[in-house]
């Protein structure tokens, strides 16, 4: 019996990330090559690689992935496809929800409830997507395999894993580098947690630590990052150093409190509103015979949540950016820190089963330590914030799995909101992208007509969501340039994006 409602649930997954893999199939075809696509598919893009990419980044797997994707269209769009769908399945597969549709589910709709500022420069923008999905999924692939040092049981492993690690440790820190620093902690800290509760060292995870390193030395032995250090780099800069604590406490202030707290809290608002009910109900179902816990620690918790929750649902969407003059970052900054501080002290408190409270303490550590680089080294946009919010997803399926096994809460009654929810977000994403596919076909078949007619200028129309996309039109001479090199137009002739749905005559 066991074994039959094992193998029904297994099936059941294998057909969620089927239709999981269609779908992300379907907007990977809908979704038009952008902004610095065109760059890399041209023979600058070939010029770099024949350069070795020197001067430029240590990225080598995700450069020679995006030269690959931007030439073969068919290849591009089952890469983006299995990515997507091996996120969905990692991060489902990683928590500890005995009832895992329940958690490919979660995944599936926290994924596509990401910010459209995050999802134009990730999901939706090849050149993004390489360096910041896949680099991601390979490093949940490594917590999967190593998830049993959590058990009380000794982990077991295969033989032949150390030999397999040495690649998935090596590929997965040349493609995009604060995940790169993260994954040599995330080394060191499954070898020192396994030695500290198991007292051993495994082959398996020295081997992964060696290749991390080996990984970080090749991909910053690129002179790339010594031009950032010596602050030659046009792109990349350090921020003005400064010594003493005072400043770095208030440089590191500065930059959370510009925009690094909107990427990660109040942009984000489903899955910290979803974070915020799972340790509210962790916090007001734990048992303390203690009073002190009772009647201070808990409130002392609960009222900086609450208020952020209160501030993020009630008064954000109605007051302006400004609202509270110049003193507005101050406050949600301070908002959003104090509710954070909470959740982490939430955790240390009142989860009681050791195993999860590592693990979520490690997600905190991820949501942290993704962030921090950023701080001293610019520029810091809505992509560099991906790697947080996956944590953040990470951190919200933990506490649902640790609260749905004490609190004998039935997730199983959430599978039919979940479902709904899914297939109304599939039906969103779909209607967007097939319209932005459409109209990106179109506007490349009128492009190339007129490139036949030997127009010297003409008119191509904007995507009707380009919201979702990174630099799908643009005014910029450079990426103007590029355009018309990837898509073969004289340099002569000129190219002039226009609204959509502007009306006034095209190519006429």
């Amino acid at each position: 019996m066991r074994r039959k409602i094992r193998s029904i649930r297994n099936n059941s997954t294998i057909y969620f990330m089927g239709i999981v893999f269609l779908f992300y199939l379907f907007l990977a075809y809908n979704t038009p090559l952008t902004g610095d696509d065109w760059t890399w598919g041209t023979d600058r893009g070939l010029l770099r690689l024949e350069n070795k990419f020197e001067d430029y980044n240590g990225r080598y797997v995700s450069n020679i992935l995006e030269i690959i994707l931007t030439r073969f269209d068919l290849i591009r769009y089952f890469f983006l496809a299995a990515f997507s769908t091996l996120l969905v399945y990692t991060i489902g597969k990683l928590t500890s929800c005995n009832h895992h549709k329940i958690s490919y589910l979660l995944s599936f709709i926290f994924i596509l409830l990401v910010p459209s500022n995050i999802f134009a420069q990730t999901f939706g923008w090849t050149a993004g997507f390489v360096n910041y999905v896949p680099s991601l999924a390979l490093l949940l692939i490594y917590l999967i395999l190593t998830k049993n040092i959590f058990n009380d049981a000794k982990p077991v492993y295969k033989k032949w894993l150390p030999l397999v690690i040495v690649p998935l440790g090596i590929v997965t820190q040349l493609i995009v580098e604060h995940v790169t620093l993260f994954a040599v902690f995330t080394a060191f800290f499954v070898i020192f947690y396994t030695f500290y509760k198991h007292k051993t060292f495994y082959s398996v995870h020295i081997s992964y630590l060696l290749a991390t390193i080996i990984g970080a030395f090749i991909m910053f032995s690129n002179s790339a990052y010594l031009s950032v250090f010596s602050g030659t780099d046009s792109y990349r800069t350090i921020k003005d150093s400064t010594t003493g604590s005072s400043n770095l406490l208030q440089r590191i202030y500065n930059t959370y409190s510009d925009n690094m707290y909107q990427y990660l809290f109040l942009e984000n608002p489903v899955i910290n509103i979803f974070i915020s009910l799972m340790v509210i109900f962790l916090i007001t179902k734990a048992v303390s015979k203690n009073q002190w816990t009772n009647y201070l620690l808990k409130p002392l918790l609960l009222v900086p949540i609450i208020s952020f929750l209160i501030y993020l649902i009630a008064i954000n969407p109605l007051v302006s950016d400004d609202f509270f003059y110049s003193k507005t970052n101050d406050l949600e900054a301070l908002l959003s820190i104090t509710y954070f501080i909470s959740i982490v002290f939430s955790i240390s408190f009142f989860i009681k089963e050791v195993k999860y409270k590592t693990r979520l303490l490690y997600y905190i550590c991820g949501v942290v330590l993704l962030t921090a680089p950023f701080i001293f080294v610019t520029p810091y946009g809505p992509r560099g914030a991906l790697a947080s919010f996956i944590f953040l997803i990470l951190i919200g399926l933990e506490l649902f799995s640790y609260n749905s096994r004490h609190f004998n809460f039935e997730k199983g009654l959430l599978t039919k909101p979940l479902l709904i929810t899914a297939i109304v977000l599939i039906v969103f994403y779909t209607t967007i992208f097939f319209s932005n596919g459409l109209v990106n076909r179109d506007r490349l078949n009128n492009l190339d007509a007129e490139v036949q007619k030997e127009k010297n200028t003409i008119y191509v129309r904007e995507l009707p969501f380009p919201e979702f996309l990174w630099m799908s039109s643009t005014k910029r001479k450079h990426f103007i340039k590029m355009f018309k090199r990837y898509y073969e137009v004289p340099e002569s002739t000129e190219v002039i994006f226009v609204p959509y749905p502007d009306k006034k005559p095209v190519n006429n």
